[in-house]
């Protein structure tokens, strides 16, 4: 049983293994001083996502998208990481979110002050 088992492990594990087909899609955007990498984010309406902010900069930043939060249907308990359609992201941190998007075109940015004027936004296009 336990050679059974174990080959079942490694071939879960191995490279080319495909995620399960409901699995969400993990999408990682990078902030940092001043940017979003990448800008411009590309789902799909009505796949389910986790978006993965990660914060590698010494301060902190956001990810305020307000319209997009509000036509997407977020997944159970995800609410309280999102105050006005913004997530703050702590310096050096990491958030992750899980949501279904909902079509459409919807400004980014980083409502810190003056981040959006140094270039910290870009568009979330939901098709």
């Amino acid at each position: 049983m336990r050679p059974l088992l174990l080959a079942v492990l490694l071939l879960a594990a191995a490279p080319g293994a495909t995620q399960p087909q409901n699995a969400p899609q993990i999408v990682e955007v990078q902030l940092s001083s001043f940017a979003f990498t990448p800008s411009s984010l590309r789902l799909r309406a009505g796949a389910p996502v986790v978006l993965r902010l990660v914060n590698g900069a010494n301060g902190g930043h956001n990810f305020s998208a307000p319209d997009f939060f509000a036509a997407a249907t977020l997944a159970q308990g995800q609410n309280a990481a999102i105050a006005r359609g913004t997530i703050e992201v702590p310096a050096h941190g990491t958030v992750e979110i899980a949501l279904t998007p909902a079509r459409g075109r919807y400004a980014l940015r980083c409502t810190h002050t003056l981040h959006t004027a140094f270039g910290m936004r870009g568009e979330i296009v939901v098709e």
